[in-house]
């Protein structure tokens, strides 16, 4: 659960000149690479992206191919390994051809290639230089993915944009927002992301921020009880503050914005705070902040993959 420790509302300070124009980044996204293996879930993802999170971007439809080696007792009885990938590329060459023009979509291109899913869609997205990448949940319960499991796990360390994990789609664009900071580098790159969005869909948008005091049981051991409270107070300020910062020199509609520090696990915060509302999309960084606290947050992503019940975007 989220401990109930939260700060006030941001305060309206104005923007400095260079806050103003430095970090507003416009995210368009013009061209997306959408992985499918033909099950329902990842059908739906490329029909939400194509038309409702980017309808006017140019698609590129990837299926994978994988096609284990044969066994050599069964060369020469068994069709080549070559005429079966022939085969099987121009079978699913022509069910692709059939979905899009079944479901009417357009600015679409097909791409079949051989290998793993995450190495392919990665290759792809690379070769036709993609915004963004697009899958579907793994038709399975997600308490039982493996480690290291689905493709969408693996596209989050190997992909060269940031990945969607497409999950419980709606029938519309994204209506409310969640994005989740520290102080890495990916995450400051969600929260410019999130700021593109929220403007292209007039979405409402929440920032959390998981907020973990320290040096709390040195401070108790030799100063006290209340030097501590002191010290966690003064922390959570600070931690406001620099949320406050971050938001303003992104550009948020104020208005259209609510803002959340919580003394919290970053994983089940953002879970318990997406499942609690009406939130539509998750964005957040690949990995957390630096130093020790890498080998903590560096689980995030593959926690809130896992957990969240709706769409998910990881931003390298």
């Amino acid at each position: 659960m989220i401990d109930d420790i939260h700060g006030p509302s941001l305060s309206r300070r104005p923007l400095r000149e260079e806050e103003k124009v430095s970090d507003r980044v416009k995210h368009t996204i013009d061209s997306i690479v959408a992985g499918t293996d033909f099950s329902m879930q990842s059908l739906d993802a490329v029909n939400w992206a194509c038309s409702k999170l980017a309808p006017e971007a140019q698609c590129t439809l990837v299926h994978a191919l994988e096609i284990p080696p044969q066994p050599r007792f069964l060369r020469g009885v068994l069709p080549s390994r070559d005429e079966v990938v022939e085969r099987e590329r121009n079978a699913a060459l022509e069910k692709l051809n059939k979905l899009v023009e079944e479901r009417g979509w357009s600015r679409v291109n097909i791409e079949v290639r051989e290998g793993r899913p995450d190495r392919v869609i990665a290759d792809v997205a690379k070769d036709v230089k993609a915004d963004l990448v697009v899958v579907g949940e793994h038709a399975r319960p997600r308490g039982l993915w493996p480690t290291l499991g689905s493709t969408a796990e693996a596209l989050v360390r190997c992909a060269p944009v940031p990945v969607l994990l497409a999950r419980e789609v709606p029938s519309h664009a994204p209506r409310h927002i969640l994005v989740a900071i520290d102080d890495s580098e990916p995450a400051l790159a969600a929260l410019r992301w999130a700021a593109g969005l929220s403007r292209a869909f007039g979405a409402h948008t929440t920032v959390y921020h998981a907020f973990r005091p320290v040096y709390l049981n040195v401070a108790e051991s030799v100063s006290g009880m209340a030097a501590a409270k002191r010290l966690k107070q003064d922390q959570l300020r600070q931690a406001e503050e620099w949320v406050d910062e971050q938001v303003r020199a992104v550009g948020f509609d104020p208005d259209a914005l609510t803002v959340r520090v919580y003394e919290s696990d970053p994983a089940t915060g953002i879970i318990s705070t997406q499942k609690g509302s009406d939130i539509d999309l998750i964005v957040m960084g690949s990995s957390g902040a630096g130093g020790a606290g890498r080998l903590i947050l560096g689980s995030v992503a593959d926690g809130v993959l896992r957990g969240a019940s709706c769409s998910v975007l990881v931003v390298r």
